[in-house]
């Protein structure tokens, strides 16, 4: 099995810091600090994943790139959207699950 190494695009950290502006308002400070560091384990773990998910068939998720791969977050909220290029596993965006409609 390949390492890969995870990069996170700038739309994926812009969807991040508007995630953390929503969850500071909506969850205490300790609920959005967990919150958050099980985003980061769930992106961490496409070091080893990355390729067990295969290439998205869906249209939307082909215009943020044409070899956009997704995994889905522990608790099906979110959609991580990557690609591959070499040994690196780039984060695109980080999208809730609603948007992903096929």
């Amino acid at each position: 099995m390949r390492l890969y190494e995870v990069r996170i695009g700038k739309s994926a950290l812009s969807d991040i810091n508007n995630l953390r502006a929503f969850l500071d308002g909506m969850l205490s400070l300790e609920g959005a600090i967990h919150y958050a560091d099980m985003m980061r384990a769930e992106v961490k773990m496409l070091a080893l994943f990355a390729e067990c998910y295969r290439r998205s068939p869906s249209k939307s998720l082909k215009k943020i790139h044409p070899e956009a791969r997704k995994m889905i977050s522990h608790n099906r909220k979110w959609i991580y959207v990557y690609h591959i290029e070499g040994h690196i596993a780039i984060i695109d965006r980080i999208l809730p699950a609603k948007m992903d409609k096929g």
